[in-house]
This record gives structure tokens, C-alpha cells and sequence, in this order.
């Protein structure tokens, strides 16, 4: 079930995917697009991790504070179990989730309205399989970060979810943006910040810090040298001139 991140990070879901929300109402995926999405793949008959990682997630956004849902980024839940309705998603949202009612106009809870879930999961990299001895279905916890294009940008385990992740795994979803905007201080977040795929976090960039402090000091030395040798030409100057008013006394 681990998901090969090297080969799916900057695949692009395919927009025309038809799904269903929990009011019924029917939306492509291209609709959610436009913003970074945080798309959680969980099925609705789940007593466990699915509504743990949805109501953790709903914990966590709400203190983030740099971005605010529905205006700078969209969170999708999805469902991967085809005996899932509009009806389970509702059931589910409303009473396992603890997703506040303030979110709700940037979170949906969807099923697939049509065909092929394993595809569906598959464009991101998530298997899952049914379990006979335990009746559930293993899957990883994670959450995908796409961009407003819809290609993978990131992924984050449940097990290291915190505010200040989201917000880094938010800016590299929408780095095309920023980068072309005067967003300065998200632009210098995410060139300061790195993500460490053997330990899942986000860590600070010590090559960039390093070839900053590294050529901060090679300009403070070339400054350095260029003030001491123009002291030494100014000192000199002063002993010359010096010199000729002696001459000319004498």
C-alpha cells in the first residue's frame, strides 16, 4: 500500500471525473480546481482511522491561519468504496467528522458518481484492498496536495499532520502562483523550507542557507577588502600631500 511518491508527484487528475457530494449535488473534479486541493481519500462505513483522519484534519486547519479554506485552498473527501451513496457521505460528515460549520463552504464529502474507483485512486498512487480477517479496508492515511492545475504536489501521513506542515505542503501546491505573484513572504517560505521524504516532514533548507551565508560572506569580504584598500589609498594620499606642504615651508 505505500505509495511510490517519486513517480506520482506531478501527475495530473483527470478533470472530467464525475463525483457526487453529500447534498447530491453532482460536480466534476475540474470544479474544485483553481485553488490547492487537499484531497483525502477515506469510505464512509469506516469506524476507524477514515473519520479519525478527517476530524484531525478538521482540528488542525483550524489553526491554520496564513490561508483561510474556500478562499486560498478547497479540502475534497472522497470515497474509494463503490458501495458508498450521497447518503453515507452525509451520515458520515455529519456525525463522525466534527468538520465545523464554518468549513463546510470549502469542504466536500464525495463519492464517485461513475465509473472506475481503483482508477480514480490510482492517479494519486492510493491502493487499498478488502480485509476479510478484519472486515475493513486497508489503505494508507495520507493526504494528497494538488495543485491548481491538479498534479500532485505533496504528500502528508496522517501520523504528521500539524498546522505549520499544512501550510508549508499549501505553498508548494501553489508555488506557480506565488512565484509570479508578490506574495514575498510565502515565496521565501517555501525557498527556506524543504520536504525530507525518508523522515515525511518539512526541515529547513541548509544547502540554500548554506550558499546564502556563503555568498553573504564572500560579499562582506570583498566589501571589507574594498573599504581597507581604499583606506590605505586615502592614508597614503594624506602622507603625499603631507610631504610636498613640508617641501614647500622649507
Amino acid at each position: 500500500m505505500q505509495i511510490d511518491e517519486p513517480r506520482f508527484l506531478g501527475n495530473r487528475m483527470q478533470p472530467g471525473t464525475w463525483l457526487t457530494d453529500a447534498e447530491g449535488r453532482h460536480f466534476r473534479i475540474a470544479d474544485m480546481m483553481g485553488k490547492p486541493l487537499i484531497l483525502l481519500l477515506s469510505y464512509y462505513g469506516c469506524d476507524g482511522s477514515c473519520p479519525t483522519m478527517n476530524a484531525e484534519l478538521a482540528k488542525v486547519l483550524e489553526n491554520v491561519k496564513r490561508f483561510q479554506l474556500g478562499r486560498d485552498y478547497r479540502v475534497l473527501t472522497v470515497s474509494f468504496d463503490k458501495r458508498d451513496t450521497a447518503a453515507t457521505a452525509k451520515a458520515f460528515f455529519a456525525k463522525s467528522t466534527g468538520v465545523p460549520a464554518a468549513m463546510t463552504g470549502g469542504w466536500r464529502h464525495a463519492v464517485l458518481q461513475a465509473g472506475d474507483v481503483q482508477g480514480f485512486a490510482g492517479e494519486v498512487g492510493f491502493r487499498f484492498f478488502w480485509s476479510d480477517a478484519a472486515k475493513a479496508f486497508l489503505h494508507p492515511n495520507v493526504l494528497v496536495f494538488l495543485t491548481p492545475e491538479g498534479r500532485v504536489a505533496r504528500y502528508i501521513y496522517g501520523t504528521r499532520m500539524d498546522a505549520q506542515t499544512i501550510e508549508l505542503a499549501i505553498t508548494d501546491a501553489d508555488w506557480e502562483r506565488i512565484s509570479s505573484s508578490t506574495a514575498v513572504f510565502d515565496m521565501i517560505t517555501g525557498a527556506c523550507f524543504s520536504y525530507n521524504y525518508a523522515e515525511g516532514r518539512y526541515q529547513w533548507n541548509y544547502s540554500l542557507l548554506a550558499g546564502v551565508g556563503s555568498l553573504l560572506l564572500g560579499l562582506v569580504s570583498m566589501g571589507s577588502g574594498a573599504w581597507i584598500y581604499r583606506r590605505r589609498i586615502a592614508h597614503k594620499r594624506r602622507e603625499i600631500e603631507e610631504r610636498k606642504g613640508e617641501a614647500g615651508n622649507a
